[in-house]
């Protein structure tokens, strides 16, 4: 296990590939999706902004999952 900067690439049960990633280690880190060959910010920020609490938790569990499989350290 090891602090990082980039997931490996994570292949969800709705057949959708996300990754996480930061710039830094002191900055948070984001989720994305793929979409054909790019990378595209999830929105994690805009469920907070919007309090949408279902989108949050739904991204928030996503989050885990990608932790747990790519042992990340957050």
């Amino acid at each position: 296990m090891a602090l990082q900067l980039h997931s490996a690439d994570f292949v969800h049960d709705d057949g959708v590939t996300y990754c996480i990633r930061r710039n830094s280690l002191e900055e948070d880190f984001t989720i994305y999706e793929k979409r054909g060959d790019a990378w595209v910010d999830c929105g994690l920020d805009q469920a907070i902004t919007d309090l949408n609490f279902p989108e949050f938790k739904r991204l928030g569990l996503l989050i885990k999952q990608i932790m747990d499989a790519d042992q990340w350290i957050a």
